[in-house]
């Protein structure tokens, strides 16, 4: 049975500028309906396709397929004007479905479904456009086909040792979303509040809890959150030789996961990308150039304080967060098999991410509006690819909060 689909209270704005971002470096895969609508588009007759093949496999062995892209990265059919020609010779139902959905997504619950935005879109991240209840109607067709995951999913665990019950979990993520909704305290000190949240859940043993101790518990952990933290702002430490080394390592792979990023499969690239990941582990020096529109800095430079930054040039990165904890896509979307302490602390890593790939954006002078746009599209992005959502970086997230070192490291950064 469908979900009712269902927005989030908080504002949210989107429509297309035809900026192409997404047709940049991003993988389609194709469902066998979109292979049967591009199959009956006839694209091998058409003249801007002679000896192209607008569909290849993902994998040399797998049967899975994808959009064909240009040496570039582009996708076969963005036009020189930024425009889908899909889209405009057959319309937009004629699109892949990832393509039609893009930035709308759904995250399922247990009895409604959110539909949210993917803010690695520029329009989405810079919120240009129209109310997203205005996209509801195009959504429930979609859903009402049958193409779209608007059923009911199992409720994530809430700590590494303890699953629980939708009710359960979703008594906890309720209390994530108000400690980073909580409109009495700066980002910085909301997302800090969440982390140091986990850290008291999953240092007890909820399983051993009935239901009203259990939620006299997380009242308790909420309160004791806000004022745990406040050493760190009091003092300010950088990452240590541990943790900062594991940051940067982090920061990369973002960096790698921008629109523009062309990876090459050439042996001197590679053997590049190696000193690159040497450069970023030692930390000294200069940065290495890993994308070309970001300006030339020292690593030194990276850790100075970025000063205060108007409520305007902030608000990208506010709403990319309170999106994220309101909806849940963070865990239920972005991170289906951690456990929500986890895949909250590994979205709370992305916000000294942002300010640190902010500091290289805007090196020499003042961050722009613009600039915490390109930051948040780049951390959405890691939302969902293996590299930041996989077992390693699990782990890596697990090493860095030993110790207060994540709230150190969201403290240190936002200077």
């Amino acid at each position: 049975m469908s979900l009712p689909i269902k927005t989030l209270p908080i504002l949210e704005r989107w429509d297309c500028s035809a900026c192409g971002n997404c047709c940049r470096g991003s993988v389609i895969p194709l469902s066998d309906d979109d292979l049967k609508r591009l199959e009956r588009q006839n694209w091998r007759a058409h003249p801007n396709f002679a000896g192209v093949k607008p569909v290849v496999p993902q994998t040399w062995f797998g049967k899975r397929q994808q959009l064909a892209q240009r040496e570039d990265g582009s996708c076969v059919f963005l036009t020189a004007d930024n425009h889908c020609q899909i889209h405009a010779e057959h319309g937009a139902d004629a699109k892949p479905l990832v393509c039609q959905m893009y930035p709308l997504q759904l995250v399922p619950q247990e009895n409604k479904a959110i539909l949210t935005l993917r803010r690695s879109c520029p329009s989405a991240a810079a919120e240009e456009g129209r109310e997203l209840k205005d996209h509801l109607d195009a959504v429930k067709r979609l859903a009402k086909q049958g193409q779209l995951l608007d059923k009911t999913v199992r409720a994530p665990r809430i700590t590494g040792r303890y699953g629980g019950t939708w009710k359960e979990t979703l008594s906890v993520t309720n209390v994530l979303e108000r400690l980073l909704t909580d409109q009495r305290y700066p980002l910085v000190r909301r997302l800090a509040h969440g982390v140091k949240f986990c850290t008291l859940l999953d240092e007890n043993h909820l399983d051993r809890l009935d239901e009203a101790r259990t939620k006299e518990v997380l009242t308790i952990f909420e309160e004791a959150s806000i004022e745990a933290v406040a050493h760190v702002f009091r003092d300010r430490q950088p990452p240590s030789a541990t943790t900062g080394p594991m940051f940067r390592q982090t920061a990369a792979e973002y960096v790698r996961l921008h629109s523009q990023y062309r990876a090459q499969n050439m042996w001197q690239a590679r053997w590049l990308l190696a000193r690159a990941a040497v450069g970023f582990a030692r930390g000294r020096g200069h940065v290495p150039p890993l994308h070309p529109s970001l300006p030339a800095v020292t690593f030194a430079e990276l850790e100075e304080p970025l000063g205060a930054l108007s409520a305007e040039v902030q608000q990208p990165l506010v709403r990319f967060f309170e999106a994220n904890a309101c909806s849940l896509q963070y865990v239920t979307a972005a991170r289906r098999r951690w456990a929500v302490t986890e895949a909250f602390r590994a979205m709370a890593l992305a916000y000294p991410v942002a300010l640190w790939l902010l500091r290289w954006c805007a090196a020499g002078r003042e961050p722009t509006t613009a600039d915490v746009v390109e930051a948040v599209t780049i951390i959405d992005r890691g939302q969902g690819y293996e590299s930041l959502v996989g077992g390693q970086h699990r782990r890596r997230v697990s090493m860095i909060c030993r110790d207060e070192g994540l709230e150190r490291l969201i403290g240190w950064y936002a200077r």
